[in-house]
């Protein structure tokens, strides 16, 4: 029985990754330090809705083992075994991870184990070179060393998917599965047994359009419907004015994307074309808008097309608002969320876009992000909105 040990057994470790590698028969082994986590998934089998094209349908996943991250190093045989490393993680949780996984890759390489690979499965790009660097580091001598490089391979994925819960720890979850994972060839277990798993080339590429594309009206559709005091996606992206919102930015993203990567606008378009499912699935406002502190960074969804878009001389009116929006986006539960309003108060609206967006403070963009917000602060203020 092949075998997959999926590092972080949160929303889309348990929802995507954990729900299709069990109902493909391998054998499904979760890792995660949070104990709450471990304990529900202890408790007891989990329930993921799936929502796809044809209509909702319901799955009991409860065949799979968990190990917490204690100094016993219980997940020894998972490690030792496992033909897929997937960390299901945020981008800096995963040098913690390799550090511990460290141990079990060491003694990996002593036993001559066979291949495995290891997929970063996380929105942020170019990490390959970076991760490499930080398992190579975990392995004790030469040997173990040229064991990992001959017979560990780290590959970059595109997850296509959304998947949402209460919390980390909770045992029902919802998934949108209309779209497969794309993960950079090649590998060295073969998947073709695991639906929505495929194999591509170019990930790098895709992986920066996708972040451009898919996610920036996601986000714009969270943003606003956070101002508009909506809580789910749904809601939102059912609200005439915040639809059109999306729509603005999604063809302002494409028309700068167009010119940067030297790809035709209606490629881009066919890329990004999402299938539509017969029910919606009910995904919460709070999970597409966390974190705004990144997801507003120079680099990402929305800084980083209106920034394609003043290069080509593409003014990214949508795009601007969609960011203010972000900058408005006062979430209590939202750590960096609460940052940035503090930024906001302590320096300006002016040098806290500044530092959020990673953008000059004369810069256009600055200006008009910051005038834009100023707008949507007072129509909050007049209406004694939150």
């Amino acid at each position: 029985m092949k075998s997959i040990l999926i590092v972080g057994a949160g929303r889309q470790g348990k929802g995507f990754l954990g729900e299709v590698f069990e109902a493909a028969g391998w054998e499904v082994n979760f890792l995660d330090c949070d104990i709450k986590v471990i304990d529900s998934l202890r408790a007891g089998p989990y329930k993921v809705k799936l929502y796809r094209k044809e209509g909702m349908t319901e799955r009991i996943v409860e065949k799979y083992n968990v190990f917490p991250c204690d100094e016993e190093y219980s997940c020894l045989e998972a490690v030792l075994h496992a033909d897929l490393i997937a960390l299901s993680l945020y981008p800096e949780q995963i040098r913690e991870a390799a550090g511990y996984l460290g141990r079990g890759l060491v003694e990996r390489a002593r036993g001559h184990y066979g291949k495995v690979t290891i997929l970063s499965c996380t929105n942020i790009n170019h990490l390959i070179p970076d991760i490499q660097e930080m398992f190579e580091r975990q392995m004790e001598d030469e040997a173990s060393l040229e064991w990992f490089r001959e017979n560990a391979v780290i590959r970059d994925v595109i997850v296509r998917r959304s998947t949402d819960a209460e919390s980390n720890s909770s045992r029902e979850l919802v998934s949108l599965a209309v779209m497969s994972m794309l993960i950079q060839k090649p590998i060295t277990v073969d998947i073709e047994d695991v639906e929505f798993m495929e194999l591509k080339d170019q990930v790098e590429e895709l992986k920066d359009i996708k972040l451009y594309t898919y996610n920036a009206p996601h986000a714009t559709c969270a943003y606003a419907g956070h101002l508009k005091g909506y809580r789910m996606i749904n809601e939102s992206e059912d609200d005439p004015e915040i639809a059109k919102l999306m729509g603005e930015v999604l063809e302002e993203a494409i028309q700068g994307l167009s010119k940067e990567f030297r790809i035709p606008a209606e490629e881009i378009r066919d890329f990004c074309n999402m299938p539509q499912t017969k029910d919606k699935m009910d995904d919460s406002i709070y999970r597409v808008a966390k974190d705004p502190m990144r997801k507003l960074g120079r680099d990402d969804r929305l800084t980083g097309n209106a920034m394609f878009c003043y290069k080509y001389g593409i003014y990214p009116k949508a795009l601007i608002r969609s960011i203010a929006n972000g900058m408005a986006y006062d979430e209590a539960k939202d750590e960096k969320a609460v940052e940035i309003q503090q930024l906001i108060r302590s320096q300006g609206i002016e040098k806290a876009v500044s530092q959020v967006t990673g953008v000059p403070l004369e810069h256009d963009l600055v200006k008009q992000v910051s005038a834009v917000y100023r707008e949507i602060s007072n129509e909050r203020t007049g209406n004694n909105s939150k």
